[in-house]
């Protein structure tokens, strides 16, 4: 073999291996991505999504725009650096337009011809649409290096791979925003239907779900915890279903035998629920909400045996039921349930969540149910 031809192989070679570097990167990369979108909201891989691409790229500006059918517009979902979060993009802006209908990429260097993104400042840009498998989400803005170099074809092609890998997790996280929506929609109208049964606890559910979402935020539930906290406290006393209308509405205090038959509606609504697909994670919550920190509630649970959420939904409705009229006693001030809710803490409820509640107490001067908190 001549010095030629053997020079021409090494060259191959040398090429072939750094295009296998470049496959194990990118798989790598995907890789990395998949174990850390897995089960993640639309926020978070928003926020995830972004934060990649700045890493990847050493980028100053990124906005995630989603495309909105019924109002024919691009609306920023997220955004970083110099970006107007309120900016709205619609079909005049045509070079933009042109990227998101045709779903492939471009790189702006002379910014000044796109009037949206010249206004901002940015000196070269790269525009990626963001397509699942059945519908295109919206499209990626990325601006400006922070060395001051323009973009190059390795950086449009990695952008690329992120995006178009990271829209199929955000069109399925959608889709199960949607699901969750018509779950929530059922729940709602169920609820609505249960309480009205009884004069006594209308308007309970919203105000219970509206205080547990406060206290579930002080104490630093992320939008999971707090989806789940929601469905829980909108669900908690489904039970009392299967209670006569005669105790839920009798004007003298129960009996031993009756209280002991209204109690158990937490068993109940958690028996319920196990039967329906799509409420498994907030069974335990439902069950056990009546549990008491020491150990003295129904089935025994002490401490964090009790699931933090079934906690932190024990306060809340303790609250509630304090501060409204029930049929065997007006309602209490708000600062009288203060004061039991604190006596009571490390006893009935868990010193952790009576100090987030407290805080949430402190910082708000006019505590109003918000119908969009509880989702009615």
């Amino acid at each position: 073999m001549s010095d030629w031809e053997t020079d021409r192989l090494k060259e191959d070679l040398r090429l072939t291996i750094k295009e296998l570097s470049k496959t194990y990167e990118e798989l790598s990369l995907l890789y990395r991505l998949t174990e850390q979108f897995s089960g993640a909201t639309v926020d978070e891989l928003c926020g995830m999504l972004i934060d990649e691409i700045k890493k990847q790229l050493n980028v100053e500006t990124i906005a995630v725009m989603f495309y909105d059918k019924s109002s024919d517009l691009l609306f920023t979902k997220k955004a970083i650096g110099r970006w107007n979060s309120e900016l709205n993009i619609t079909p005049q802006s045509e070079f933009l337009w042109k990227v998101l209908k045709k779903g492939k990429s471009s790189t702006i260097c002379d910014v000044s011809t796109v009037s949206d993104l010249n206004r901002l400042g940015f000196k070269s840009v790269i525009l990626s649409p963001l397509i699942g498998k059945k519908k295109t989400i919206g499209l990626i803005i990325v601006s400006d290096k922070k060395d001051g170099n323009e973009f190059f074809a390795g950086d449009v092609k990695l952008l690329n791979t992120i995006s178009s890998f990271t829209a199929i997790f955000i069109e399925n996280a959608l889709l199960t925003e949607e699901i969750q929506e018509f779950y929530l929609g059922t729940i709602r109208s169920f609820v609505k239907a249960l309480e009205a049964r009884s004069l006594w606890t209308a308007g309970h559910t919203e105000r219970v779900t509206h205080y547990a979402l406060a206290i579930g935020r002080q104490l630093g539930l992320s939008e999971k915890e707090l989806e789940r906290l929601r469905i829980c406290s909108l669900l908690h006393d489904v039970g009392k279903i299967a209670i006569p209308d005669s105790l839920l509405n009798k004007m003298d205090k129960l009996d031993e035998k009756e209280w002991e038959e209204v109690r158990r509606h937490p068993l109940i609504g958690a028996e319920i629920l196990s039967g329906l697909s799509g409420f498994y994670e907030v069974i335990d919550c439902v069950r056990y909400h009546h549990e008491h920190f020491d150990g003295t509630g129904l089935l025994g649970l002490k401490g964090e045996e009790i699931p933090l959420l079934a906690r932190v939904l024990a306060v809340a409705d303790a609250f509630d039921a304090i501060t409204y009229d029930r049929p065997y006693r007006m309602r209490r001030p708000k600062s009288f349930a203060i004061e039991e809710i604190k006596r009571y803490s490390g006893r009935q409820f868990d010193p952790q969540v009576v100090k987030a509640f407290l805080n949430w107490i402190e910082s708000s001067d006019n505590i109003v149910v918000s119908n969009s908190e509880a989702g009615t």
